[in-house]
């Protein structure tokens, strides 16, 4: 075995990771590293001492919709004004997006927030500033909220308004209007819209059209390369720090 991929619940994320990392194995974790600022610490601090790489599986830094985002922010033609986010299911029950039963609980901040966190401090530039939650009542069985909203604002004044729920009994998953100095985008996983709802053209982004699978191949290319990824557990710390800044917020 040469690399370990982790698609394992939650909960084992840290853990597993760390065991790959002191055995000296390439880990890809799925996201989120953790579910707490302590654990994620822990990740890193081996990842350090190790030197061995840890890379999470932030796909939203990897989708050709954001990625083409990200691309114009380099290059001075985009700046983010404002992110405003939607993240819906129907999860009711302990099921996983296909509406199948699974033995864990996921959720709303430390797995699906994580993703809009990380991407919008990876789309400005910045660690935000001020950061601050609401949620919902806790469902009396699996333990969670299941309706959170999500404020954030970064130190230039960029700001992001995030919505969750698991209680949204309609078309499920996130969506993402991006309110630039230079124009409004819509993006829907691996596509990506004006403003106006044209498509915009992805082809030339990348070598895939799908997110994922350009996670697989930067772990792979850091391996081969011997460098730190695009997504390794440093660079996405920032991102738990603010989660737990938010959890703390809920009182």
């Amino acid at each position: 075995m040469d690399a370990v991929i982790l698609s394992t619940p939650t909960q084992l994320h840290a853990e597993q990771a760390i065991a790959c990392m002191k055995a000296g194995k390439p880990v890809l974790v799925e996201i989120p590293m953790a579910d707490s600022l302590e654990d994620s610490q822990r990740v890193v601090k081996t990842q350090e001492e190790t030197g061995t790489l840890c890379m999470v599986g932030q796909v939203r830094r990897f989708n050709p919709s954001h990625q083409w985002i990200k691309n114009r922010i380099d290059a001075g033609e985009l700046t983010v004004q404002q992110m405003d986010v939607q993240t819906y299911f129907f999860r009711r029950s302990n099921t996983n997006a296909k509406g199948e039963p699974r033995s864990w609980t996921d959720h709303l901040l430390w797995h699906h927030a994580c993703h809009t966190v990380d991407l919008f401090q990876y789309q400005t530039g910045e660690t935000v500033s001020e950061a601050y939650g609401l949620q919902g009542p806790i469902h009396p069985d699996l333990g969670i909220a299941m309706d959170m909203s999500i404020g954030m604002k970064t130190p230039s004044g960029a700001i992001c308004t995030l919505s969750l729920s698991f209680n949204n009994d309609g078309p499920f998953g996130t969506f993402f209007r991006y309110i630039c100095d230079n124009g409004t985008y819509i993006a829907r996983y691996d596509d990506l819209f004006d403003g106006k709802e044209n498509p915009i053209d992805l082809s030339d982004v990348a070598v895939s059209n799908n997110g994922i699978e350009l996670i697989d191949r930067e772990f792979i290319a850091a391996i081969q390369e011997g460098r730190e990824p695009n997504a390794s557990a440093r660079q996405v710390l920032p991102a738990m720090e603010t989660l737990d800044r938010i959890e703390k917020s809920f009182g």
